[in-house]
């Protein structure tokens, strides 16, 4: 399949340029010999004052021009309206999922959507939800999202059918009154409904990779287009093929299929495009390249791919066009394997929780609800035993073992910022969970043991590089600053490292009372009974995680070599956490006498008023 460019038209003499210095001497499509310049006259102005209205809002709208309805079978969600609408009543067409479609305005103006500052339209999805069971007041069918504003009045209409009522008001703030309600001031009506800037819907991206391939109709192919790539199936991995189909960068699924676009190998003008397999051939992946009549195989991706590069680049080189630089290419960049949605696709799969030596892309990111592989004999009882995998919706994660029961405390101090204006700091000590207890933990939420030191360390090494895209300091609602969930993370994840200087017990208790002297706050942490972590003049964001005393994180520690200092404090989830979550864990202070009581700002249902 070849796609053509158009030629170019003929030309009078005069219309070539000479000189390579003339500024109109360009490169087409990377020939280095003089260039035929087509020259455009300029038309009439009344040709110009008189375009079309359709091609004066087409390029302010983003969109191309309005396609036929033989053509355009997108139907809206709401209104039920098929194709982009008009931009003074509907508007244009946004996606919202795998396969459905609705008008700008429609979404906009529900009652339960709101507008960001960038465009983004956030909880469009429940305003659909609760429209499919309201009835338009109007005409009567169901889809209703726009809701009159005042209080009581449970009016509900379709956009178009609102916009027809004349005497309905649409505010400047999004809301919308009804005919019966007419003490509305003109002065904060719209006056026009068309929404010509940057609107988009705010969606999951993992939700949406996933429907994308459990698509409810059998009969519609839906394929993930990422520029010259076409995204058309993820394959499956058997167990028996969890060994050789993947390397340390890239997962290899048995019955993968994409398709590129690129250059032709035959002709340098040309552009061809490529269907890309993933078979499986005596038990070890097989690469296999479709162009045409010819068909390119190889044990690697690059090699399946070397021979079309070779041959544009030499097919460039002997027609004397721009330089093709072959160097840089990668086969599994051609494959689309580098391409981060499908990388998540990939890493979802069945089984691939258990590749120790696969360095994983997106290791906090949930697993993808992919659809269910097809079982390669038709019956699964007719295959053998143990021969399905199970996908863990979590990774476990779980602390170094050891020999001896060692409790690990936490030195922390607080700052009654807003109840206690003398600004005293207290030297508290908190105790944790013990080594013993997290492995329990592990055994009794994923149902086996912790993992090896080995695995234990390779999870903190990725943890040490990902913290940054986990979390992010901000103002805590429970007392200064504190420490919040970028995205969700799983129960058992490790999220960030306690950093700070290691020092003796000894210097840690003259250091507190150092910097009670000087009215600082003393973040201190406890390894063990004869080292402690000190975070408050060297330490990390982790310091600022507040008590709660339902708290969503717990400590553990991590032993990261064969010496005491070598042991790292790594904060964990102990319930799954979802994003803009503040993180919070169990201080545990000792109980005091009365008169030195610090109050509990946390606001939990279980909260029991103090922290000692």
């Amino acid at each position: 399949m070849r796609m053509e460019l158009p030629s170019a038209p003929a030309l009078p003499p005069d219309a070539f340029l000479t000189s390579p210095r003339d500024t109109r001497y360009i490169m087409d499509e990377g020939r280095r010999d003089n260039v035929q310049v087509i020259v455009c006259f300029v038309v009439k102005e009344e040709f110009i004052y008189n375009e079309p209205p359709e091609l004066a809002l087409s390029p302010k709208m983003g969109v191309g021009l309005r396609m036929s309805f033989e053509l355009d079978r997108r139907v809206c969600v709401l209104c039920g309206g098929v194709g982009d609408g008009e931009p003074a009543l509907c508007g244009r067409l946004l996606n919202l999922s795998a396969n459905l479609w609705v008008h700008v305005n429609c979404a906009m103006w529900s009652t339960e959507v709101f507008e960001t500052t960038s465009g983004g339209l956030l909880h469009v999805d429940r305003a659909i939800v609760r429209a499919a069971g309201v009835i338009c007041h109007l005409c009567g069918r169901v889809g209703a999202s726009v809701q009159c504003h005042k209080v009581d009045c449970n009016v509900n209409f379709h956009l178009p059918c609102a916009a027809k009522i004349q005497t309905a008001k649409f505010v400047k703030d999004k809301t919308f009154f009804c005919t019966k309600h007419p003490e509305i001031s003109p002065e904060v009506m719209v006056t026009s409904l068309e929404a010509l800037r940057r609107i988009y819907i705010e969606r999951d991206e993992n939700t949406f990779l996933s429907r994308l391939f459990d698509h409810p109709d059998s009969n519609t192919r839906l394929c993930l287009r990422l520029g010259a790539l076409a995204f058309f199936q993820v394959g499956q991995l058997l167990p028996e093929q969890l060994k050789t189909f993947h390397n340390a960068t890239h997962i290899f699924p048995n019955g993968y299929h994409v398709s590129r676009w690129f250059w032709s190998p035959t002709d340098s003008r040309k552009r061809t495009l490529f269907d890309c397999h993933i078979k499986d051939v005596n038990h070890r992946p097989k690469f296999v390249v479709c162009c045409e009549d010819h068909t390119y195989e190889g044990d690697s991706a690059t090699e399946a791919w070397s021979e079309v590069v070779a041959s544009v680049e030499r097919l460039r080189a002997q027609t004397d066009a721009l330089r093709f630089v072959a160097k840089g290419i990668q086969g599994e960049t051609l494959f689309g394997l580098n391409e981060s949605a499908i990388s998540k696709i990939t890493e979802s799969l069945p089984g691939v929780d258990s590749l120790f030596t696969y360095t994983f892309r997106h290791p906090n990111s949930p697993l993808l609800d992919l659809p269910l592989a097809v079982n390669p004999s038709g019956c699964a009882r007719c295959e053998p035993r143990f021969r399905t995998l199970i996908k863990h919706k979590q990774r476990a994660l779980a602390s170094a073992p050891s020999t001896r029961c060692s409790t690990t405390y936490q030195i922390r101090s607080m700052r009654d910022g807003g109840t206690n204006s003398s600004g005293r700091t207290r030297g508290r000590i908190a105790a944790s969970f013990t080594d013993e207890l997290a492995a329990a933990q592990m055994r009794a939420m994923f149902g086996r043991e912790p993992f090896s030191s080995s695995q234990s360390y390779t999870l903190y090494q990725k943890m040490r590089k990902d913290w940054r895209q986990t979390v992010y300091l901000a103002r805590s609602k429970i007392q200064g600053l504190g420490l919040y969930a970028k995205r969700d993370i799983h129960m058992g994840d490790m999220i960030i490292e306690y950093k700070g200087e290691v020092i003796r017990s000894e210097v840690g208790e003259m250091r507190e009372k150092r910097y009670v002297a000087q009215n600082r706050g003393v973040y201190m942490f406890r390894i063990d009974e004869d080292l402690l972590v000190d975070a408050t003049m060297a330490g990390g964001p982790a310091r600022y995680i507040n008590h709660s005393c339902d708290p969503n994180c717990s400590t553990r520690i991590l032993a990261a070599g064969p010496y005491p200092e070598d042991k790292k404090i790594i904060i964990t989830a102990n319930r799954p956490i979802k994003a803009l979550e503040e993180l919070t864990y169990d201080y545990q202070f000792e109980l005091e006498d009365t008169t030195d009581k610090i109050p509990c700002l946390c606001g939990a249902p279980n909260c029991v008023k103090w922290m000692n």
